[in-house]
């Protein structure tokens, strides 16, 4: 899975949905024109707080967004809240500790406790090893669902 091709796809597909403009996406999120320009020609992958903005703003799913399921669901997400407060409550309901994250998972625990913190989110790909780690989707990761 090309998640990259994926996002360039579904954010134009967002953009003639909606019937608006690049220019109208990166007023409406803050996100720079020539940054939104470089998601649609596939150059990279933008932060996950730049696919949460666009998704928060026009009620996307980041899934969908990210091409992990292939229709956008007609459902109201919530506005994605800090991660911190998602990723303590994820670890307590599925009694799973930092330690063990870091074992199972190999990623850094300095990052699990910049995240539980709440000093950064993950990145895109940090954030994918988490939701299948947890079996959940990217919009319950990170709270909106």
């Amino acid at each position: 899975m090309d998640i990259l091709s994926n996002f360039s796809e579904n954010l134009t597909e967002l953009i003639f949905d909606k019937k608006i403009t690049v220019e109208q996406v990166s007023k409406d999120t803050g996100i720079t024109l020539s940054e939104v320009y470089t998601y649609l020609r596939r150059r990279y992958l933008p932060k996950l707080s730049n696919i949460i903005k666009i998704a928060d703003c026009y009620n996307y799913s980041i899934d969908f967004l990210l091409g992990f399921i292939q229709i956008q669901p007609k459902i109201n997400y919530k506005k994605t809240p800090l991660f911190s407060q998602t990723f303590k409550a994820l670890l307590a309901e599925r009694k799973v500790t930092r330690y063990r994250l870091n074992k199972d998972t190999k990623i850094s625990i300095n990052c699990l406790d910049s995240w539980y913190n709440g000093k950064s989110i993950p990145s895109v790909e940090n954030a994918v090893i988490l939701a299948r780690y947890f079996d959940c989707s990217l919009d319950e990761l990170l709270g909106r669902e």
